[in-house]
């Protein structure tokens, strides 16, 4: 192996660690994430069967094959949060939120979470006779993803006041 060829998978780590901390991958995850990072096998089998469950109309075949698609596809997903998961806890979390911090990580965080979105409710809506149109499915994503930032919101205020109330009890 020559030496360029080694340097280019490592820049490619580094690249994605610096994006990864920039969206607040470096906080701990939330209590359902590291679950399913624990378990990813299990967590892939009850979303594969999901999945299959959707996709029921088809044939047999058919619905085995995206079945088996789609625990391969979330097996892999979880399997590499893992990965993640065991990194940042070797190397420790932060103790920032870097998200809310700043206004450039929170958009680049909700533009991530969009598109994806976006595209999973067009292709629930394929399943059903009269599908959304991607303008449609692009408006229900942007309001998806600002309820949950809004949820998420709201969650991490009550918990400051709890800290905040166990403080003053504490004193």
């Amino acid at each position: 192996m020559s030496g360029r060829t080694g340097r280019t998978p490592a820049a490619l780590e580094r690249a994605f660690l610096a994006l990864d901390r920039g969206m607040g991958g470096g906080n701990p995850p939330p209590a359902v994430l590291a679950f399913a990072a624990r378990y990813p096998a299990g967590c892939a089998t009850v979303l594969a069967l999901l999945v299959a469950l959707l996709a029921g109309d088809f044939s047999v075949l058919r619905t085995v094959l995206v079945g088996t698609c789609a625990w391969l596809l979330f097996w892999a997903i979880l399997h590499a949060e893992r990965r993640r998961q065991a990194r940042y806890t070797r190397i420790g979390y932060d103790t920032v939120d870097t998200v809310s911090g700043g206004s450039r990580g929170a958009l680049t965080g909700t533009l991530v979470a969009w598109g994806p979105v976006t595209v999973f409710i067009w292709l629930v809506g394929r399943m059903n006779d009269d599908p959304p149109s991607w303008t449609a499915s692009a408006v229900f994503g942007a309001l998806f993803v600002v309820c949950g930032h809004f949820g998420d919101r709201l969650r991490e205020r009550r918990r400051a006041r709890a800290r905040a109330a166990a403080d003053q009890e504490a004193r």
